[in-house]
């Protein structure tokens, strides 16, 4: 267990009693750390901006960031760290295999749980539904459902299919030769969360729906994938890993000549993905779900006065998670 490594305007140091003991999981380390170091140094940011401007009603936000590693196992044992020595009533956390594994103890002790994980298993306060396995009354996160998210991008993938064949502005493809849509991901909580929920409303539009594709969550040489993917004759691809991974992906799948639209989640492209995949990038359908640091949006001047928490210069561009 670790303290992560940001930059920190202030941090837990010696609690009063009236401070509001807040607990982040943060993840500087690990598969998915390239995106989530840009998401965690918005939440200190957020913190520090918070104390430097009096606090919640005075009472000053003592917080703590230990880097879990992406390891849900670390994650609930920081957790039995905070809960017996800080006592949190707030926990900030990231991922989604670590935050469901803590919905049963942040159930039981009633702490509020935001995280950067969206997963649709996260969204059932009462446990009635088939698809979670406990009740999630705590938990919270910011924006659509992972499944929530990709069924747009298979909306979306339903009318280009129409609209690139000349047909109508209807959603459903009854009427034409089905496309064809795959689900790509590493065997993780995280790219499988959307899977099965995208995969049975695009069965609903019409597409047929290929068997899933592996690939890493880190990222590797990913050239047979890329075969298999073009071998399928996939039209729409959702990519379920985090950008880094996405970036090593469609480069190898250019190489070997893929002609598939590529999809992808919140986490799964942004800025920095844009510069490093090049042309290999072109056309990718995306999530994005926040203003960028650059778009004139109602808030941003905010954002970038917690930004200077960290960087009182101004001289750093802060990616999309950044504002999420």
């Amino acid at each position: 267990m670790t303290t992560a490594a940001f930059v920190l305007a202030a941090g837990f140091g010696t609690a009063q009693a009236e401070d509001i003991p807040v607990g982040h999981l943060a993840t500087t380390s690990g598969e998915t750390s390239r995106v989530a170091e840009i998401y965690g140094q918005g939440l200190v940011d957020a913190m520090a901006y918070i104390n430097e401007h009096g606090g919640i009603n005075g009472d000053r936000l003592a917080y703590e960031s230990v880097d879990y590693g992406y390891d849900a196992l670390q994650a609930v044992a920081t957790y039995a760290d905070w809960r017996e020595r800080i006592h949190p009533v707030v926990v900030l956390g990231w991922g989604t295999a670590d935050t469901e594994a803590l919905v049963p103890f942040i159930t039981e002790d009633e702490v509020v749980f935001i995280s950067g994980s969206s997963s649709g298993h996260l969204t059932d306060p009462t446990g009635r539904s088939p698809h979670t396995e406990v009740p999630a009354p705590y938990n919270f996160f910011y924006g659509p459902s992972y499944s929530d998210a990709c069924r747009g991008l298979v909306q979306w993938a339903a009318q280009d299919w129409r609209r690139t064949r000349g047909a109508n502005t209807s959603t459903f493809l009854q009427d034409l030769t089905p496309p064809r849509f795959v689900h790509m991901g590493d065997n993780h909580p995280y790219p499988n969360s959307p899977r099965e929920a995208c995969a049975d409303f695009a069965r609903d539009l019409g597409f047929e729906v290929l068997d899933p594709i592996r690939y890493a969550l880190a990222p590797g040489d990913f050239p047979a994938h890329c075969e298999a993917l073009r071998q399928s004759g996939a039209d729409y691809v959702f990519l379920g890993n985090t950008s880094d991974s996405n970036v090593a992906l469609v480069r190898d799948c250019a190489r070997v000549g893929v002609n598939a639209r590529f999809m992808t989640n919140i986490y799964g492209w942004d800025e920095l993905a844009i510069e490093d995949a090049g042309e290999a990038g072109n056309g990718m359908v995306w999530e994005v779900s926040a203003g960028t640091w650059n778009d004139p949006v109602p808030g941003m001047a905010l954002v970038r006065e917690v930004s200077a928490m960290s960087d009182p210069d101004g001289e750093l561009y802060r990616p999309v998670h950044y504002m999420r």
